[in-house]
């Protein structure tokens, strides 16, 4: 599995969408197999050292696949009304609210060369992960641009990004994944017609 797909949507919440993509007219779901949503969580820096330790628990990760599972599906929803409306329904944002009352953080100092950081910290492994991939949702729409959400313009993928590209018109989730083939589709297809 391409770990670069853990990371193209550019924050946290889209990537959790994300975890269920098109390979070779499959569909594939990262969050099927532990090895792969542990990754998946790594790759998106969503664990702290002791978190990692943590895991060696079986029933802990299978709980936390299980609610990634259900965060996924609101995040999906998130995503539609952002796509298809340019906000968020009145339900949408209840069912934000009650999964952030859930949450269980505290506040913790640290120290990185001689400054000094507050940070938000879940309690559990568990809070720790929905925190910011909740924390995530809040700061996309702290930023200006909603329409910089994008859905990737090939036919066969479905995966969002934040185009965070200069001029704002980045089309594809990957120019590697998609771009290039894209661009090879409409070479060949040109050159048949010649």
């Amino acid at each position: 599995m391409d770990k670069s797909i853990f990371t193209l949507g550019g924050t946290s919440w889209i990537n959790l969408v994300n975890t269920i993509y098109i390979s070779n007219k499959q569909e594939i779901d990262i969050l099927a197999t532990e090895s792969s949503a542990f990754q998946w969580m790594k790759e998106n820096n969503l664990l702290r050292e002791s978190d990692i330790v943590a895991f060696e628990k079986k029933e802990l990760l299978d709980s936390l696949i299980v609610e990634l599972r259900s965060i996924r599906t609101l995040c999906t929803t998130v995503l539609s009304e952002i796509e298809q409306r340019g906000e968020l329904s009145l339900n949408t944002i209840n069912r934000i609210k009650k999964a952030v009352e859930k949450l269980q953080v505290s506040l913790t100092i640290h120290s990185d060369s001689e400054k000094l950081k507050m940070t938000t910290e879940g309690e559990t492994v568990e809070d720790h992960v929905m925190y910011n991939i909740m924390d995530s949702i809040m700061n996309t729409f702290k930023k200006p641009s909603l329409e910089r959400i994008r859905k990737c313009n090939h036919e066969e993928c479905r995966l969002y990004f934040v185009d965070t590209s200069k001029a704002g018109k980045r089309r594809w989730c990957s120019m590697e994944l998609c771009g290039n083939r894209k661009k090879a589709a409409e070479f060949y297809s040109k050159k048949k017609k010649q």
